[in-house]
């Protein structure tokens, strides 16, 4: 009886622990992509696809890269459009799988899929759950989630220093056979996937010669290329900590974010890269032990975010703080979207984001605070933003990030920045304002 293995930010084959699970005498796996209409659909603010034109091409080429190696190792993907606990339940019953496997999400909306997905499947194909999204096993962790602190630093010294990195799970050999008499579905291009999730299709940004992201791509391929790039073959972990506070140029930090986000690349993996370094050169730099407590901050966002559950998303204080009532005024936000508030240091960020799908995290600070205290604007819907224009969108990141610039986070300290001394702090030549505000 064949495995469906629901893909889901896990499109990778290395440090993946669903097929490092698989028995040796597994009869069938088919891995399964659901293009799903509440994940791409529109967002309950301000009515955007949640997916946008940077995301969508970037995660089309991720999947075609995680097809051709699949078929590499004797297996495939199937591309199909629906809710997994509508089109994945079919064929289950059509295939007489056993069971469907799928990765763990820490988030509100993919939690309620997978529970979707669970009942409608029944107790005669049960869906099992491994993570693969986290660099510390939840399974390990000192205590239970609801005990998780408000505080990332007790976080950091009270739990996470009592765990240990799991090393990464190799990539397979072999993969399973597909199950026999099965044609497998094409991946979609976008006017298709469009067409069929009954959306308008998405125009593809225009490259822009300014972008501060590498040039891999997206995918797994992708993702290992660059992580050898700044890794090894440049040795750029080192000098992390002296240049990630720049704005320009694609070695001033690792941008391994938009791979980490869908799962073409495994946490484990870069804190193994990072090992590597410090073997390499007989010592822990400053950069890799910035880079260690980055993929910490990430991993503590994923958990406050699955501990937290809805309230996560929503406009009030987790430590019950309450924030000042904003004052929505469309106007005023589009404007901001635009990067035509007149500040420039923001309309700057702002361009950037909108011609590449990248911003620095100097700027993404500073942008969210000038929305939320400075406009006074709804956090949320700078959040929504975000999400449909982010190459690396995460929900737990993104939203996470967000609560805290707003007040409403674990912080119940004053969040604002004074945006006019960051500015002159961190482009205090002004060219990075010059790049992004004249013509590209």
């Amino acid at each position: 009886m064949p495995i469906i293995y629901w893909l889901r930010h896990d499109l990778r084959l290395h440090d993946n622990a669903v097929l490092a699970a698989l028995p040796a005498a597994t009869e069938a796996l088919l891995p399964v992509y659901c293009f799903d209409p509440d994940y791409f659909g529109p967002d309950a603010y301000l009515g955007l696809p949640k997916v946008g034109p940077h995301r969508l091409p970037f995660l089309l080429a991720s999947l075609a890269d995680l097809q051709a190696s699949y078929a590499a190792l004797g297996s495939g993907v199937h591309f199909v459009v629906g809710r997994p606990a509508e089109v994945l339940p079919a064929l289950a019953r059509q295939l007489g799988a056993q069971a469907v496997w799928a990765s763990a999400e820490h988030t509100t909306e993919e939690v309620a899929a997978a529970t979707a997905l669970a009942t409608a499947l029944g107790p005669a194909v049960p869906l099992r759950l491994f993570e693969t999204r986290t660099l510390l096993a939840p399974a390990d962790l000192p205590i239970a989630l609801a005990e998780l602190p408000f505080s990332f630093s007790k976080f950091r010294f009270g739990v996470a220093d009592k765990m240990t990195v799991r090393p990464p799970h190799p990539v397979p050999a072999q993969l399973p056979p597909l199950p026999a008499g099965l044609a497998l579905a094409a991946l979609p291009g976008p006017a298709q996937l469009a067409a069929a999730l009954h959306q308008p299709a998405l125009a593809p940004p225009a490259p822009d010669r300014r972008t501060a992201l590498p040039t891999q791509g997206g995918g797994e391929t992708a993702a290992l290329a660059r992580l050898h790039d700044y890794a090894v073959a440049r040795h750029l972990i080192g000098r992390y900590d002296d240049t990630r506070n720049q704005l320009l140029g694609e070695a001033f930090s690792t941008k391994f974010s938009a791979w980490l986000a869908n799962g073409s690349l495994s946490p484990r993996q870069v804190w193994a890269a990072i090992d590597g370094y410090d073997q390499a050169h007989g010592a822990r730099s400053k950069g890799a032990m910035q880079l260690r407590l980055e993929l910490l901050w990430r991993d503590y966002f994923l958990l406050l975010a699955q501990k937290a559950g809805p309230d996560f998303f929503r406009w009030r204080g987790l430590r019950g703080q309450q924030p000042k009532p904003p004052q929505p005024d469309r106007a005023v936000f589009d404007a901001w979207a635009a990067g035509r508030t007149g500040n420039a240091f923001v309309d700057a960020n702002m361009r950037e984001l909108a011609a590449t799908g990248f911003m620095s995290n100097r700027g993404r600070q500073n942008v969210a605070s000038y929305l939320i205290h400075d406009l006074h604007q709804d956090w949320r819907w700078g959040a929504a933003w975000f999400e449909h224009q982010l190459l690396d969108h995460d929900p737990a990141l993104n939203w996470g990030n967000w609560k805290y610039i707003a007040g409403t986070g674990t912080d119940v300290r004053d969040t604002a920045f004074d945006v006019a001394q960051q500015a002159k702090r961190y482009d205090p030549q002004g060219k990075y304002v010059r790049t992004w505000l004249r013509p590209g």
